[in-house]
């Protein structure tokens, strides 16, 4: 990567590609030991990632600055003055990404940001790779295509940080036990109030945590499971419909053949059927 680099993308888009709704590159660059940099970019309307590569920076979060070493990123929203620089001892190098889209509002959903920004310090040097395409992407050329190249890899880039970062510690615990409790209940009723009881915590925190490390609640996440068991069992197995509405914990047959239709799109008979012929194909 060369020293220095800045990329200036202009807006291939106009708002009409559906692809870079989500995530849409502005501008990018590296600069390598940036002795002497302090930034200040009042009332930007774009969000700016900063992974710190090497050294140690600083940026300025809601009137307090925190410290930045490498291998950690700091991702500063919209509607803010970014402020951020060099430490005079150890100036830090940095790839940064200027980036728009409906992807910012994810971040502060799933990262829970109170105020302006957050530092991601954890295992986030995977995405590094990723950052460094959407530069090396956009260095050739800022043509449709080579953007719509770049902020995919964004976009992938700032999905693995925010796995990395929205669930830890304690949460991370709490979450991984309710996994396990669910899987090991698959055939068992199980309710939201035993599922907390067993855990040790509130079942409206648990929701919170497990929306926020799966995309769903604990009780659907269960469901999805089941459906899945259903598909493995109608297909490898002659086990009759009811029996294996039975074995999953289905109050009936006809609850089993509504949950099932609701999942995939037809009854249980049918998608055996169906997806047996199929592979005899």
């Amino acid at each position: 990567m060369e020293k220095n680099t800045r990329v200036l993308v202009t807006p291939a888009s106009d708002g009409d590609v559906p692809f870079l709704q989500n995530v849409e590159v502005r501008l990018a660059g590296y600069f390598d030991k940036a002795e002497g940099q302090y930034m200040e970019q009042p009332d930007s309307d774009s969000c700016l990632l900063l992974f710190c590569t090497d050294g140690q920076g600083f940026a300025e979060i809601d009137g307090r600055v925190t410290l930045v070493g490498s291998g950690e990123a700091v991702l500063l929203l919209p509607g803010s003055t970014h402020v951020y620089g060099a430490s005079a001892e150890h100036p830090w190098s940095i790839l940064w990404v200027n980036f728009t889209g409906q992807m910012v509002d994810f971040l502060r959903e799933k990262l829970e940001i109170p105020g302006n920004g957050a530092i991601l310090r954890r295992n986030i040097r995977e995405s590094l790779p990723l950052l460094e395409q959407v530069l090396s992407t956009l260095a050739e050329g800022q043509d449709l295509m080579r953007l719509l190249d770049a902020s995919a890899c964004l976009q992938l880039a700032l999905c693995r940080m925010a796995a990395a970062n929205l669930c830890y510690g304690a949460q991370r615990q709490h979450v991984e036990r309710a996994k396990a409790y669910l899987l090991e209940h698959i055939e068992k009723e199980t309710s939201l109030e035993e599922l907390s009881a067993a855990i040790g915590v509130s079942k409206f925190y648990l929701i919170r945590i497990f929306k926020a490390h799966f995309g769903t609640s604990p009780m659907e996440y269960l469901r999805g499971v089941r459906m899945q068991r259903a598909c493995d069992l109608l297909l490898e197995t002659e086990m009759p419909v009811k029996e294996i509405g039975r074995q999953l914990s289905y109050s009936s047959a006809y609850h089993f053949a509504q949950c099932f239709r609701q999942y995939a799109g037809c009854n249980p008979s049918v998608f055996r059927k169906a997806m047996r012929k199929g592979r005899s194909r």
